[in-house]
């Protein structure tokens, strides 16, 4: 999909990864970008992408809780009514917590894999060509800790392998429907994000691992470019790493989907 002229929604976009996609979605010409975040620093993100950018591009903030489907759905109406439609769905939004932080860790599965959810099929819904809508491209963001579990981050690590598995889904049911909307899963190893500084020491523990380094995000975000920009990925499972830099996840054995139930948005 060439970016330019599109409009993207990014959750999770005031900071870290979020913003590293918006400004390269921007780069690359994109009309607007309306960052969706719960962190009320919101607008000062947006204000300065506005001065970085042409005035011909457009970046709004949308405060929200992306666990509530309704204010969630309220993001989607406000972009689609502000820009006429929306192009590209990006569910970035997430939080790490420890095993005995109990409510920290439910709200973390809620962020991390609920939320995706929630953002997949409403993307699903505001993308659809079937109802009208000029499809568009979805790329949930997960981790290599679904195939490297942390310890003692439970939560985190299942709800990460959930995304990839719920983007399998999403993706096998694009291809069977006729939504035309592609959707993608992105797989950063560590990156130089504030989740980062949720324990003490991870810096520096990361650091201390041979071969090993913070990923920057603006790296990433040439991955979660190439799962926008190309036509022919759906159901892309993209690793981003220090040794082997941007590659695809296949798996060893692939089990084909089936239908349950139709399918209705």
């Amino acid at each position: 999909m060439p970016v330019a002229g599109k409009v993207a929604l990014i959750t999770g976009g005031v900071g870290g990864l979020g913003k590293a996609f918006a400004t390269a979605l921007l780069q690359a010409r994109a009309a607007a970008v309306c960052l969706v975040d719960i962190n009320k620093r919101g607008e000062e993100t947006a204000e300065e992408l506005r001065k970085k950018f042409p005035t011909n591009q457009t970046v709004e903030f949308y405060e929200c809780d992306v666990t509530d489907y309704n204010l969630f759905k309220g993001a989607f109406d406000f972009t689609e009514k502000k820009f006429g439609g929306i192009d590209i769905v990006c569910n970035n939004a997430g939080i790490n917590a420890l095993d005995h932080e109990i409510d920290k860790s439910i709200k973390a599965f809620r962020l991390n894999l609920e939320a995706v959810f929630l953002g997949t099929r409403l993307g699903q819904m505001y993308m659809d060509k079937s109802k009208g809508r000029g499809g568009g491209v979805i790329v949930n963001v997960a981790s290599m800790a679904a195939f490297m579990p942390i310890e003692n981050c439970m939560a985190y690590t299942g709800s990460k392998a959930g995304v990839v598995a719920l983007t399998k889904v999403a993706a096998s049911e694009a291809s069977l429907e006729e939504y035309g909307v592609r959707v993608n899963c992105l797989c950063p190893s560590f990156t130089d994000t504030p989740i980062l500084d949720y324990v003490e020491g991870t810096r520096e523990a990361i650091n201390m691992i041979p071969g090993h380094h913070i990923l920057k995000p603006e790296f990433v975000a040439e991955g979660f470019m190439q799962l926008v920009e190309k036509e022919d990925l759906n159901g892309a499972i993209m690793r981003v790493t220090p040794q082997k830099g941007i590659d695809f996840y296949k798996d060893h054995k692939r089990v084909p989907s089936f239908s349950v139930a139709p399918s209705k948005l």
